[in-house]
């Protein structure tokens, strides 16, 4: 689901921004953007993430501004001087004149240490702003997800009034079945009995039937319909049911090839479809 969320916030040495952006996705999918120094926090904030959201790609960026402070170099002198007398026996035993730099000096791993920062108390105020930033953006995915429950419920409505009208059909689809068969007959000039031809008839009325596929359908709109106002994760579900709805449609479709029809079961489709594909969006 489409929402976008961001906060500024105060540190004890300097400032953080958050940004996060959410995008339709099937499943969960969580990509964290955040600097080096505070890195160990992307394990804790994709657990609280996951606590929280189901569905969504969810881009997660955090930008630091830092203080820069008087840093004293921690220097090892010890160290220099082992280094030192080490490089004067070198030059004694191998008769050498090259004199040891200051600059080769300082290469020496351990010579110069810089102390390191305490990050607990940024940490810290870092965790409980993004806890505020994902509120943000989950409340801006809940104000979405209320427009498109009411599109989804304005086309089942309109699902509904296709199926009703689609079973109202069934006495003109009957008499249309009977008079085609009775033509094809009298093209062919094939003798028939009465008898014969209501058992004709009755065989193709059972193949025809769709019943059981309309009162599916029906129970299907009505779980939909219930999900919609009393579920809270629902996407899934609903995918489901989509799923369903369209099954049943095309089993529809296949038993009565009847151009009465046609138009209707088209249009029934085409709004499971859109449907199916709002529902891709929902949490």
């Amino acid at each position: 689901m489409t929402a976008f969320a961001s906060r500024d916030v105060l540190l004890p040495m300097g400032v953080a921004h958050w940004e996060l952006r959410s995008v339709n996705h099937r499943y969960l999918e969580l990509s964290f953007k955040i600097p080096e120094i505070v890195r160990d926090l992307e394990f804790h904030l994709r657990d609280f993430t996951r606590q929280h959201l189901t569905r969504g790609r969810i881009d997660c960026f955090l930008k630091l501004e830092l203080k820069q402070e008087k840093i004293e170099l921690n220097i090892d002198f010890s160290l220099i001087e082992q280094l030192m007398q080490a490089s004067q026996k070198i030059a004694e035993r191998f008769s050498l004149t090259s004199e040891v730099s200051l600059f080769d000096i300082l290469k020496w791993p351990s010579i110069v240490q810089t102390p390191e920062k305490d990050l607990s108390e940024i940490k810290k105020v870092l965790l409980q702003s993004f806890q505020l930033v994902l509120a943000d953006l989950i409340e801006s995915r809940a104000r979405e997800g209320e427009k498109l429950n009411a599109c989804i419920r304005e086309r089942l409505l309109k699902m509904e009034m296709q199926v009703n009208k689609i079973g109202a059909k069934l006495p003109e689809i009957q008499k249309s079945v009977r008079a085609k068969l009775h033509e094809k007959l009298v093209e062919l000039r094939i003798p028939h009995d009465k008898n014969r031809f209501e058992e004709e008839v009755i065989y193709l009325m059972q193949k025809m039937d769709i019943a059981e596929e309309l009162d599916r359908l029906k129970m299907h709109l009505i779980e939909t319909q219930r999900i919609l106002v009393e579920e809270k994760i629902m996407g899934r579900r609903l995918d489901f049911l989509m799923q369903e709805l369209n099954r049943e449609s095309n089993t529809l479709a296949s038993k009565i090839p009847d151009g009465i029809t046609i138009q209707d079961s088209i249009e029934l489709k085409v709004l499971i479809e859109e449907i199916r594909e709002q529902v891709q969006n929902l949490e």
